[in-house]
């Protein structure tokens, strides 16, 4: 089966790219449909994820919504893509690819920030819980409406990733309400960085991706993966050998000590 896509893509790319300095800035580009994710993002976003791998100018990457009449990150998926969707099959391609989008953001190599407005509702919220770092205005709405709207359900790994942020109890609350989650209760559950003017997002998302850029990227890679691990897997024997090996075998564990002694700030190179 082929999903149908908007054909945007053709005319107006639907995700666009920005680089700024060391951060590249990944915008989602519907606001007329409030940056609904169509097929092609998910597979476009994909593929900036490969990019960023192979570029070692990039340092972090950050996740926003363009800005329409109102602001929005994402309203989840473009249902007008999905109508033919009638089979097992069809609902298998369709979570297959944004299961492999949501796993291509967590395992890019750069710390993540997803800047939040307005909308953040079904894959915008997966989206969000992907990154490593969520700064939000207060006009974010976040959620999964699903038990009030079209019906469907949640994987165990998206409940999972959810959990991961908010908490098992207030994961189940949200979803069982069918409500959206604000600001404050974001921030209440740990979920955001900080909440912060609508105008100063874009300014204060690059400082944040700028000092996350700074740290060690090994240590960051590392207690990143380390926290997948554990979520999708539990505490396996022996299960972080090669994260541990990685960083104390590496060129930045020896310059870090070297720095520390020589009271300067380390060079970091992410070997």
């Amino acid at each position: 089966m082929t999903i149908a896509t908007t054909g945007e893509a053709d005319a107006l790319p639907e995700i666009l790219t920005e680089r700024r300095g060391a951060v590249q800035w990944v915008i989602f580009n519907r606001p007329k449909a409030r940056n609904a994710i169509t097929p092609w993002m998910e597979d476009r976003l994909i593929e900036i994820c490969r990019e960023v791998d192979a570029d070692p100018a990039v340092k972090a990457l950050v996740l926003t919504g363009a800005a329409g009449d109102k602001p929005a990150f994402m309203a989840g998926a473009d249902l007008s893509c999905l109508q033919s969707v009638k089979t097992p099959e069809d609902y298998t391609i369709l979570e297959d690819r944004a299961e492999t989008a949501a796993m291509a953001l967590e395992a890019v190599r750069v710390p993540t920030i997803a800047a939040l407005a307005g909308a953040c509702v079904g894959e915008g919220a997966l989206l969000a819980a992907c990154c490593d770092v969520r700064i939000a205005t207060p006009s974010v709405r976040f959620g999964f409406p699903i038990a009030r709207t079209v019906g469907n359900c949640l994987s165990i790994k998206n409940l999972a990733r959810l959990a991961a942020i908010l908490g098992t109890a207030r994961t189940k609350e949200m979803i069982f309400s069918a409500r959206l989650l604000t600001a404050d209760e974001l921030s209440g559950a740990g979920a955001l960085r900080g909440v912060v003017a609508e105008e100063s997002l874009t300014d204060r998302t690059q400082e944040l991706a700028e000092e996350l850029a700074g740290l060690a990227p090994l240590t960051l890679w590392t207690t990143r993966e380390a926290l997948r691990r554990w979520r999708d897997h539990g505490l396996p024997a022996d299960g972080d050998a090669d994260l541990l090996r990685l960083c104390y075998l590496s060129a930045d564990y020896q310059e870090g000590i070297a720095a520390f002694l020589e009271k300067r700030r380390p060079v970091w190179v992410g070997r």
